[in-house]
């Protein structure tokens, strides 16, 4: 049984493996060492559960480390979303950034793990020699915006783009109109825009045609806003970093530019489901 199981997660693996390979232009895992990145992400998605059987109830977990060249650097499947499962994989990825002589990420992004009131978080001591070399864990801007879906009565709700897009505007300010360049605000101003956004969503203008409130609950949105201030400073921008590159220019040499600001993942694991049978 055991080894049925772990033929079943080499070949979920390697059909991974082979699809990342197709996705990035047929480019070898060791072809990449030379574009390690200076901003990577680090994110854990369920892809396989088990809803029948010995292990009915249990699920496999999908971690992987991306890069902003939207580039997967690293991933392992596990059963379990836990440090010891993951502790190989983080030790191979800063291996293989020193192998290729490449200078510490100066920021990782995050779903979640990225604040504790004191001590290191789990993610912090998986990278902690990273860490102890000046790199920062930082929740990732969309994850944040996106936690207060559980606040939300539903996500067809007319009003609840507007609050989504209050959220976004509420963190990030442009800083190039018509380029799409962004930078955050500070966390004070963002406090200031949210709470205004709620409050005003929290009377007749978060309500829909029917008359149905925005908010499951006053109590709801204001517990999430409660839980989500003490994030306000982890998704700000560091102050001495460039989040864009220039990716390219158009004929009328206008630039292009590309974030390195929380360097989603969710696309890829979105196509999982479609690599592996049974999901």
């Amino acid at each position: 049984m055991i080894a049925t199981a772990v033929c079943k997660s080499r070949l979920i693996a390697c059909r991974i493996l082979d699809r990342c390979r197709r996705a990035q232009g047929q480019t070898s895992v060791m072809s990449m060492l030379d574009r390690c990145g200076r901003v990577c992400r680090f994110s854990v998605t369920e892809v396989v559960k088990k809803l029948s059987g010995e292990g009915a109830g249990s699920a496999e977990w999908f971690t992987s480390t991306g890069n902003e060249h939207s580039q997967i650097v690293s991933f392992v499947l596990t059963c379990e979303e836990s440090a010891e499962k993951l502790q190989p994989m983080c030790c191979g990825v800063m291996n293989r950034f020193q192998l290729a002589n490449q200078p510490v990420p100066k920021i990782l992004y995050v779903d979640s793990g990225c604040c504790r009131a004191q001590g290191l978080t789990a993610v912090e001591t998986l990278f902690q020699p990273w860490v102890d070399n000046g790199m920062v864990v930082r929740l990732d801007i969309f994850h944040w915006i996106h936690r207060f879906d559980a606040a939300i009565c539903t996500g067809s709700h007319s009003k609840c783009a507007m609050f989504k897009s209050a959220l976004a505007g509420a963190v990030l300010a442009e800083q190039l109109k018509h380029h799409v360049r962004r930078v955050t605000l500070r966390a004070q101003e963002t406090f200031q825009l949210v709470h205004l956004a709620i409050e005003k969503l929290q009377g007749p203008t978060g309500l829909d045609e029917n008359g149905a409130s925005l908010f499951r609950t006053p109590e709801a949105i204001d517990e999430m806003w409660a839980a989500q201030q003490r994030h306000l400073e982890c998704i700000q921008d560091p102050p001495d970093m460039n989040m864009y590159r220039v990716a390219h220019t158009n004929n009328v040499d206008v630039p292009y530019y590309k974030r390195l600001r929380g360097n989603s993942l969710e696309g890829f694991h979105k196509t999982l489901p479609n690599m592996i049978p049974g999901t």
